[in-house]
């Protein structure tokens, strides 16, 4: 039999139990898990991203969960150069990488080279925060003359997009390697991709029981302290429920549509990370069907030494 690939990598849609399914693999292969969520970086936000508890990672070394105040920022290239040292540490250890998430872009920044654009400087950041807060037709108007060809792909009614579109447009030397590689099985090292999924009827269920217990757990008051922090990252409050949570603040949702409101935006989530997995041509999927995820623990392994998708 070939030896396993160097990466054990795992994507699937929210709720599907892949964070489970990762933290049973590596107890099982002596492996640690690079956790490829922007959300579970940051410390206040534990609830709301779903982060292992301290007891799982009193089990296993977790990399990339905590490591950010809600003040600071995280992107992919950035993540995507501290993802790469930290895999090179873990293999050179002997360990076996894990990684782990449903953030397509953070997870592909882990496993490839991305060839990301530079580090947008601030006085840009903030000329195209301050422009799209002020005019966004007029920012609109701006990016399709800087880069018409981003123009006519963003969403620009979305203001986050648009201002990262104008960071990009006005940022020398950039670079659309990401967009171009996103969905291609270039690697850095063999990596063994696998997708984990369940019915969609069942993931529902699955959602609608997370929400109830994120609810129970005290998401809310976790949110409104998120929200009340002074200088919070616009990164940071991306992460569903802050935005319902605020508008519950103002009045504009009522408190009892709370909860329908966190589960049928985290079934679109879960619907697009689905679609992801479609456009990815080498992905091994793995159906967990109503069964726990530890249950599938062999089958994995089994992928896992059967296929290495890609050499370095």
């Amino acid at each position: 039999m070939a030896p396993p690939a160097d990466v054990l990598a795992l994507f699937g849609p929210t709720a599907a139990g892949k964070s489970a399914l990762a933290h049973a693999v590596a107890v099982a292969v002596g492996g640690e898990i690079i956790v490829a969520d922007p959300f579970q970086r940051y410390r206040g936000l534990e609830i709301a991203a779903d982060a292992p508890s301290a007891r799982a990672r009193a089990e296993v070394p977790y990399h990339f969960v905590g490591d950010l105040d809600l003040t600071e920022s995280s992107t992919a290239g950035q993540f995507a150069i501290c993802a790469h040292e930290v895999i090179d540490a873990v293999r050179s250890r002997g360990r076996v990488p894990v990684v782990a998430g449903g953030t397509a872009l953070y997870l592909r920044a882990a496993i490839t080279e991305l060839g990301f654009p530079p580090v947008v400087a601030p006085e840009i950041r903030a000329w195209a925060e301050e422009l799209v807060a002020r005019d966004l037709q007029g920012a609109a108007t701006e990016l399709a003359l800087r880069d018409a060809a981003a123009a006519a792909r963003v969403d620009t009614a979305n203001p986050r997009r648009l201002v990262r579109a104008l960071e990009l447009a006005a940022t020398p030397t950039q670079s659309n390697a990401p967009t171009e590689r996103l969905w291609d099985d270039s690697m850095r090292v063999t990596t063994c991709l696998v997708v984990v999924t369940r019915p969609r009827v069942l993931l529902d269920r699955l959602i609608a029981r997370r929400v109830r217990r994120e609810l129970d757990d005290g998401l809310v008051a976790e949110l409104e302290q998120a929200l009340a922090t002074p200088r919070v990252s616009r990164e940071a409050l991306q992460i569903i429920g802050a935005r319902e949570v605020d508008a519950m603040r103002r009045g504009e949702i009522d408190p009892v549509m709370l909860q329908s409101r966190l589960e049928a935006r985290t079934r679109r989530l879960a619907r697009r990370q689905m679609g992801w997995i479609r456009r990815w041509p080498h992905a091994q999927v793995l159906d967990l069907g109503d069964a726990p995820p530890v249950d599938a623990l062999a089958s994995l392994i089994a992928l896992w030494h059967g296929s290495a998708s890609a050499g370095e």
